[in-house]
């Protein structure tokens, strides 16, 4: 499990993860309406190369570069919660596993992980 962000009172926050595989080669897309604190994402390539990007909407549409991780390969970036936005891969096999810090709703729930 990922540390909390620094300065984070976690009285008021709960952890999560997703986990998925991709499993074509078609870009897909993990989101949570800005819901999250992201503190952990760990891409794992299959036997294809995975393309790999933070989508940081105030980015003013530049954002960072793709990250190419090499087939049989793994990647791991700790944000440490900076980050908030949609991440997009594409390559099948690959799991992504996120790991997050959230503020649940006023009846507990879990922010809704879109995965496309």
């Amino acid at each position: 499990m990922s540390s909390a962000p620094s300065g984070l009172d976690v009285r008021e926050y709960a952890y999560g993860y997703y986990s998925a595989v991709l499993a074509n080669g078609a870009p897909h897309t993990i989101a949570a309406g800005g819901r999250w604190l992201v503190t952990k994402i760990q891409i794992f390539a299959g036997a294809n190369d995975v393309d790999f990007i933070l989508e940081v909407p105030s980015a003013g549409g530049g954002g960072p570069p793709d990250i190419i991780i090499r087939a049989g390969g793994c990647l791991t970036l700790e944000p440490n919660g900076a980050f908030r936005g949609r991440i997009t891969a594409t390559g099948q096999g690959a799991q992504i596993i996120v790991e997050f810090w959230f503020q649940p709703s006023r009846d507990g729930a879990f922010p809704t992980v879109v995965f496309t």
